[in-house]
């Protein structure tokens, strides 16, 4: 599985907006287009991404999971060392 950081990427790469506080991805920046989007909903069902409520819609959004746990990729490797991105193939 892809972890946060490279899927944020990925995402941002795709026209995809992350917000750096909180880790919602949304397809738009206007909070007028109420539009779901099927890849984001791809990526909950396979829970890539996490459904939440936003506090002041109420809505659902989408949100990277443990956005805000990592710093860096050394950091995230320490949780999870297992992670393919974080395996040393060099050794």
């Amino acid at each position: 599985m892809i972890n946060p950081h490279d899927l944020a990427e990925l995402l941002d790469r795709k026209g995809y907006y992350v917000d750096d506080d909180d880790g919602e991805v949304t397809a738009s920046l206007d909070p007028y287009e109420d539009e779901l989007d099927d890849l984001l909903i791809l990526l909950a069902a396979v829970e890539c991404l996490q459904l939440k409520r936003k506090p002041v819609e109420n809505q659902l959004g989408f949100y990277l999971p443990h956005w805000r746990a990592y710093e860096d990729m050394e950091q995230y490797c320490k949780e999870f060392p297992q992670d393919p991105a974080c395996l040393d193939y060099d050794a």
